[in-house]
């Protein structure tokens, strides 16, 4: 069995700044956060919060300090708060950027819940990526909690090397190589499955921990097409959140926007789509 928690050595306050903990959104922050380069070590990315969700949040400065989400005034306020940061102890495995999450979100709160709770049984560590919650174990990712039309998805980033005893696992595409799900549209499956999902969530961490890898077919690369690009070159945060996709959400943007004849319409598609590409979302996200 897995430790519940991660234990994070307490050290004097000032000594090691790698101990603080801070984590800020590139986009809606609310200012250049290429300026905490020289003032702490911080983790950029979507923290589950922001003013297009939160409209108290407009003209302020916010993220997450020490695992508490901290608003001020200005940015100089908040350039204090995390020069006073003591080092941070983290004796749980429970991630405030995930909490604020399902704070916001309006579906499948209650399957939300319930299988975070099954996933952090097994001792995975829990983290915010692609705008969802993440599971790892040293470093690897394991698994993702995914939000649908549909249903709610527990998806393994090597679920093809499961055994799928149950025959429970679906692929989503033909396309898709690796990934697996396991899809719910209620809590009482989740519930009736309990024991089979942990099962599967623990030999997930054993292949991980084995260092297995699927085997991939190569792909034909498709072409970025040139009004991409261009936004590309406008914008170096769009170009990072449009690589920082997971390759099957790359492939079918740009499927959707190559499928257009005329340039114009690529660059509709392009524009339409843009903050769904920031915020970490795929084409039907």
């Amino acid at each position: 069995m897995f430790s519940k928690s991660i234990i994070v050595t307490k050290v004097k306050k000032g000594i090691d700044m790698e101990n603080k903990k801070v984590e800020v959104c590139a986009n809606c922050s609310g200012f250049d956060v290429k300026e905490l380069k020289n003032v702490e070590k911080a983790k950029i990315g979507c923290i589950g919060k922001c003013s297009k969700k939160c409209p108290e949040l407009n003209g302020k400065i916010y993220g997450f300090l020490n695992g508490e989400f901290t608003v001020c005034d200005t940015k100089e306020e908040f350039f204090y708060k995390i020069k006073e940061l003591s080092s941070y102890v983290e004796t749980s495995n429970m991630n405030p950027l995930v909490d604020a999450f399902l704070e916001l979100t309006k579906m499948w709160v209650d399957e939300f819940k319930l299988l975070r709770k099954i996933v952090l049984d097994c001792g995975l560590i829990e983290e915010l990526k692609w705008g969802q919650p993440c599971y790892t174990y040293d470093g690897g990712n394991v698994l993702i909690l995914g939000g649908f039309k549909e249903y709610i998805a527990l998806s393994f980033f090597k679920g093809a090397l499961l055994k799928d005893s149950e025959n429970i696992l679906v692929q989503q595409t033909e396309n898709v190589q690796a990934s697996r799900q396991l899809r719910f549209i209620g809590t009482d499956k989740i519930k009736h499955l309990e024991t089979t999902i942990k099962a599967y969530i623990l030999e997930a961490v054993q292949i991980e921990k084995a260092g297995l890898k699927v085997p991939v077919e190569k792909k034909q690369e498709l072409e970025i097409p040139e009004e991409l690009q261009i936004k590309f070159d406008e914008s170096t945060i769009f170009k990072e959140a449009f690589y920082a996709l997971t390759p099957g959400r790359q492939r079918g943007y740009l499927f959707h926007f190559n499928g257009a004849k005329q340039s114009k319409t690529r660059e509709a598609r392009i524009e339409k789509f843009m903050l769904k590409i920031l915020e970490g979302k795929g084409l039907d996200d």
